[in-house]
């Protein structure tokens, strides 16, 4: 059976360096079998875990067939050990009491989970970003930057 994979890249921006004017966008390219589709988007002021949310809970609402394998590859570490170590299991079953490092970006986790459960066969992995793996996502995500 062959797998969907997403290329996630997006502005590494953490919450202490960004400003309403700071420049920001994400990217994703889906790969399924020998088709290939771009999906971005950008805007100011948000960080790399807002972004990764957004481009993930975007690229996973499009994808049209929940019964096949889905590899996410994305450049944003703690969103990867998040959804792979399944910690917002422990959220929900606290009634969403979650770090305060995570509480900035609840109501994307919130939405991003549900989606995120339609796909049984759904895995993560973090690159950096220099990972050869990143190339195609990278590249277009500096394309994209430099139109904002």
């Amino acid at each position: 059976m062959a797998t969907i994979h997403l290329y996630l890249a997006s502005t590494p921006h953490q919450p202490e360096h960004v400003t309403a004017t700071t420049p920001a966008a994400w990217v994703v390219i889906l790969r399924y079998a020998d088709h290939q589709k771009a999906l971005n988007n950008g805007g100011y002021g948000h960080t790399e875990t807002q972004l990764t949310l957004r481009a993930l809970i975007t690229a996973l609402s499009t994808l049209k067939r929940h019964d096949l394998p889905v590899h996410v590859h994305t450049t944003t570490e703690p969103v990867a050990a998040i959804i792979s170590e399944q910690r917002y299991l422990s959220w929900r079953q606290n009634n969403w009491q979650v770090p305060e490092t995570d509480l900035p970006d609840l109501s994307q986790w919130q939405e991003l989970i549900p989606i995120i459960e339609e796909f049984p066969d759904l895995t993560i992995t973090y690159h950096t970003t220099d990972d050869p793996t990143m190339t195609t996502a990278t590249t277009t995500l500096t394309a994209v930057m430099t139109k904002l």
